[in-house]
């Protein structure tokens, strides 16, 4: 991991970055080529590329989910899956960079890559020709948030896909206030009257929260996904969130492999951030153990999010009545930062602790999907 990291040296939250988008990418791409289709389509929207360490790309986000996706296509293809197709589609408004894109692709002519110069909100037509049948994953990584968000999410509602969107929290908490950039943050909730409605927010709530909650508000109302989790990357050496990753879903599944790979890429991200802290004190622990113990106490599953995620299961049941508990886990998964694993112990724990109550089927020890739960006292 150290050579990995190296390549990232001054920059390690693009490392996290990185290290979530093949995480995820490589899940949902076994998934759905196993199960759903046997087309597979990536598209980054904004592909540089940036700063990059070598001539090869190994640390851009396209050379990445091309090895990633031709690992998975070889790996099904070994064990016995064929005519499985993989396209990519790569972005980039620079001519320069663009031209860099071309003969990137030129150099890899073993898989089908198209290119497109120009911004991503005007190639949007040409990406859907390319990306005309399969599952289409979307990678949407913009430098700001000058982006023409009406335009963009009308093209994700239509694709048959997911996306992950790099939100920009550090620059949206900073900038959001000056009235120099509020026609482009219209354009980027794709609302012209936004600042009515973040205006309209709880007053305690800080800049990054309201702009979060308007843009995933619009991603819903719009169509472009159901389900719209986040997954917080921390600046290194400081203790605040520089960016947020944004899964757009409509899958059930989809939340359960971003909240599995949430949990996994934390535990990279906070020995990463331990390392440049020199915190490796003598101790009688292992260095996995101080993760484990350090994620217990901030991170996915952590008490304070099990406190907010039973919160929300007794105010779910008590204004709902009975309800399945895939109901209740699809929505603490979106929601809280919580594992399925994690949320079928909690309930079994307030079921011990007569908060709730459910019958399971014989031989099962944890909620399953088709489980009512409601209140304790319920009649």
């Amino acid at each position: 991991m150290a050579s990995e990291i190296g390549q990232y040296s001054g920059r390690e939250q693009s490392f996290i970055k990185h290290r979530f988008l093949t995480n995820y990418l490589q899940a949902a791409a076994y998934k759905t080529l196993q199960a759903r289709s046997r087309t597979f389509n990536f598209v980054d929207a904004f592909a540089g590329p940036w700063s990059v360490s070598d001539e090869k790309y190994s640390d851009a986000s396209f050379d990445q989910a091309l090895r990633t996706l031709e690992d998975v296509r070889a790996n099904l293809g070994r064990n016995g899956l064929e005519n499985i197709k993989i396209r990519f589609c790569f972005c980039e408004r620079d001519a320069g960079r663009a031209k860099r894109l071309r003969e990137y692709a030129e150099a890899h002519s073993q898989f089908e890559i198209g290119v497109f110069h120009g911004s991503f909100e005007d190639n949007l037509d040409g990406v859907s020709n390319v990306c005309h049948d399969g599952f289409t994953f979307t990678f949407i990584d913009p430098t700001g948030w000058n982006i023409r968000s009406n335009l963009v999410l009308d093209f994700l509602k239509n694709q048959k896909g997911e996306f992950l969107l790099n939100f920009m929290a550090e620059h949206v908490n900073r900038h959001v206030e000056y009235s120099q950039v509020a026609a482009s943050f219209g354009r980027f909730l794709a609302d012209p009257d936004w600042e009515d409605q973040f205006s309209a927010l709880p007053s305690d709530w800080g800049n990054e929260r309201k702009v979060l909650f308007l843009l995933k508000r619009k991603i819903r109302s719009t169509g472009a996904a159901k389900y719209v989790p986040d997954f917080p990357i921390l600046k290194p050496l400081e203790d605040r969130v520089k960016m947020r990753l944004i899964l757009g879903t409509n899958s059930a599944k989809g939340l359960e492999v971003f909240r599995d790979t949430q949990w996994r890429v934390e535990r990279l991200e906070i020995e990463t951030l331990n390392n440049l802290r020199n915190d490796r004190q003598t101790s009688l622990f292992t260095d996995d153990e101080i993760v484990a113990m350090q994620q217990d106490i901030a991170g996915i599953g952590c008490s304070k999010f099990r406190r907010e995620a039973e919160a929300r299961i007794v105010k779910l049941v008590d204004k709902d009545g009975a309800l399945p508990f895939d109901r209740i886990a699809t929505d603490i998964l979106e929601a809280v930062p919580m594992r399925m694993t994690q949320i079928k112990a909690l309930t079994n724990d307030m079921k011990s602790r007569g908060l709730i109550k459910f019958d399971l089927p014989h031989g099962k020890r944890v909620p399953q999907e088709s489980t009512y739960v409601s209140l304790a006292n319920s009649p």
